[in-house]
């Protein structure tokens, strides 16, 4: 009785958590200053956006930069933005990151800088490189931890899911919760084996 207790107050905990989390999720308000100094502000040109989360000590995040220069360039019905924390989380300072960046020779990749890391505590991101799918409107519809693929980023963004915000938020909840029921089936094969095993 005492594990259900504890079961149910930690469920409860995460959707009290998930609700508060949710409510922060709107980026439309939030203004960073890119690498050569000018704002940039969420949601402003009307087109969805993907946001890379990375850091120059991130070996993988480094080995992304050139699909994402690519991404940025092609023509999209997507915005392509990467941000850093110049200052925190083992990153260069400022002005070391800008010239570290710029010897790169990347020519597309438009690079926020989030000095502060307020994006970073809003979004909850703890690795990089991790990945945010924000709606016309500037709001997160996705956080996705890990590396993506040009090829999973494009997918994220595909004509079907781009109809409407509504539509490109279903349909992320669909991937979600295919993903989900997979690992509920999976738990209750589990839980039936141990049953008949018994």
């Amino acid at each position: 009785m005492k594990g259900l207790k504890k079961l149910f107050f930690g469920i409860m905990m995460l959707l009290m958590g998930a609700v508060v989390f949710g409510a922060e999720m709107d980026l439309s308000k939030v203004t960073l200053k890119d690498v050569n100094g000018m704002n940039y502000s969420f949601g402003k040109d009307g087109k969805p956006t993907y946001v890379k989360f990375w850091a120059s000590w991130c070996p993988i995040c480094l080995s992304g930069l050139e699909d994402i220069d690519s991404l940025s360039k092609e023509m999209k019905d997507f915005e392509v933005i990467t941000v850093v924390s110049p200052g925190l989380v083992g990153e260069k300072k400022t002005e070391d990151f800008k010239k570290w960046y710029k010897s790169l020779g990347y020519k597309n990749i438009k690079v926020l800088l989030d000095e502060k890391g307020e994006l970073t505590k809003m979004l909850n991101v703890r690795v990089y490189p991790t990945s945010a799918v924000l709606n016309k409107s500037g709001k997160v519809e996705k956080v996705l931890p890990g590396h993506l693929e040009k090829a999973e980023i494009k997918k994220l963004f595909s004509s079907k899911m781009m109809m409407n915000d509504g539509k490109m938020k279903d349909s992320i909840m669909k991937d979600d919760k295919m993903m989900n029921d997979k690992h509920m089936m999976k738990d209750d094969k589990m839980s039936m084996e141990k049953k008949t095993s018994m």
